[in-house]
């Protein structure tokens, strides 16, 4: 098992005043498969973490670069996301990713996205019940420790996609609006 710690400037901080934060330390092990190698998964980004297996799974993010109707099978989102096929977007499976225009990328999912959502609007695969504490850099063949942030305040402006439930499931962390 390659463990490796490393912190590096990765932008602007997410969370005020790390001494109030609460943690669930000693490290949960990321799974970051579908990301590229040398792709960044930052701070504050939500994770669903399991504690007795010690694991976290990191929500993925999207945003909409066209409205999606409820009945809409085909999404356009903003380049640089990290969905691979098989993720899901609003509980539907993504069957297909058409990367072939210059300016978005076309996902096709398995059922109707269900719901409307507007232009310029952060979308995920999910919900979680924690925040990552630091970026991690993905690096092929390392065992990527982590640790999770229950509480707190994060500046939510700052950070990907943040669903009403996992905003639910995180019910001591404040989403502050301040850029």
């Amino acid at each position: 098992m390659n463990i490796q710690r490393s912190s590096y400037n990765a932008g602007i901080p997410v969370f005020q005043h790390d001494k109030s934060l609460q943690m669930l330390t000693g490290g949960f092990v990321l799974n970051v498969s579908g990301y590229a190698a040398g792709a960044v998964i930052g701070a504050g980004t939500a994770i669903l973490v399991d504690e007795v297996n010690r694991t976290a799974v990191a929500v993925k993010t999207a945003t909409t670069t066209k409205a999606i109707a409820t009945a809409n099978t085909e999404i356009e989102v903003a380049k640089g996301h990290s969905l691979v096929v098989g993720d899901q977007l609003n509980g539907k499976t993504i069957a297909e990713i058409d990367k072939s225009d210059a300016s978005f990328d076309k996902i096709t999912l398995a059922a109707a996205y269900g719901a409307a959502v507007a232009t310029n609007t952060a979308i995920g695969t999910g919900n979680g019940n924690a925040l990552l504490y630091n970026p991690v850099k993905v690096v092929p063949g390392n065992t990527h420790s982590v640790d999770a942030v229950v509480g707190g305040l994060v500046y939510a402006r700052r950070i990907g996609y943040i669903s009403a439930q996992t905003k639910a499931n995180l019910p001591n962390v404040i989403f502050s609006q301040t850029k």
